[in-house]
């Protein structure tokens, strides 16, 4: 693999030959789909900027890659299937989505990025809350 990577920023659907170096930052449970029998599990990699994207595991997949992709852990990954997706399947902010899979190239590599995942808060006063109701806008930001 090659020394250059990219950001998160920098894949989009139709995105070829990249690679980019990340750290879980949130890994969900898994959950069954509401209208079919079909597992998901959603994980949130960041990349060395701060910046996030959705991954989504499917069925075998979740337990293909359990060992492999550790909350707090820094991977280079490659070869993932990259779709925009609508908002109401987003787990986090932001049209695009990774789809990892058998085909995806996961490389652990021992470097130490937990100061990425240094936790900030910001508050949404209780009155302001019923503006945001029934709308996809990210009051965490």
């Amino acid at each position: 693999m090659s020394n250059q990577f990219q950001l998160i920023r920098d894949v989009s659907p139709g995105t070829t030959g990249w690679t980019v170096k990340v750290v879980v930052a949130e890994q969900f449970s898994p959950k069954t789909a509401q209208k079919s029998p079909t597992k998901y599990q959603n994980l949130i990699p960041m990349d060395l900027e701060g910046s996030t994207v959705q991954a989504i595991l499917y069925d075998q997949n979740i337990t293909s890659f359990q060992e492999e992709l550790i909350l707090g852990k820094t991977y280079l990954i490659s070869n993932t299937l990259v779709k925009l997706t609508s908002a109401e399947y987003r787990a986090k902010s932001g049209d695009v989505q990774w789809t990892i899979s058998g085909r995806t190239r996961v490389r652990h590599i021992e470097e130490n990025n937990s100061n990425l995942l240094i936790v900030t808060y910001s508050f949404t006063d209780l009155e302001d809350l019923p503006k945001y109701m029934d709308s996809n806008i990210d009051i965490s930001k």
